[in-house]
């Protein structure tokens, strides 16, 4: 396999974690699914099932959210081309904006598990770990 083969798996799976964020700031429960396969499982520290209970838990939280954004820094991906699997740990930044004019800030590291299948790639495991929050 080439350098330009692991580049190109990880430019998809950065594109997936992009979308994954834009689907949840958007309230796209749709997109949000598509980033996982249909055996995804998430964690997150007040959650953990999955992928269709995880869904279903955020149809119920988010709205409870006046607006949220998801901005991403460090990105590292390592591949196995071979294998058809890759890790990931994406650190983030979540803003959240309640009803009530209050404020939620997290620092998160998404440590994902990825499978390529079908020529796709999706995340099969997420862990969400929260480094630090603030709030008002």
């Amino acid at each position: 396999m080439s350098e330009l083969d692991t580049l190109s798996a990880e430019r998809a799976i950065t594109r997936v974690i992009y979308r994954y964020a834009q689907g949840i700031d958007r309230r796209d429960f749709e997109q949000v699914r598509e980033c996982y396969w249909p055996d995804g499982y998430d964690a997150h520290e007040s959650f953990e099932g999955t992928i269709h209970d995880y869904i279903a838990w955020l149809q119920k939280v988010l709205p409870n959210v006046a607006a949220s954004t998801h901005q991403y820094g460090n990105i590292l991906i390592d591949v196995d081309l071979a294998a058809g699997t890759a890790k990931s740990e994406a650190y983030c930044d979540n803003a959240s904006v309640f009803p009530d004019g209050r404020h939620l800030q997290h620092f998160l590291r998404y440590l994902d598990e990825w499978q390529r299948r079908e020529g796709q790639w999706r995340i099969l495991r997420r862990k969400v770990v929260q480094d630090w929050s603030r709030g008002d």
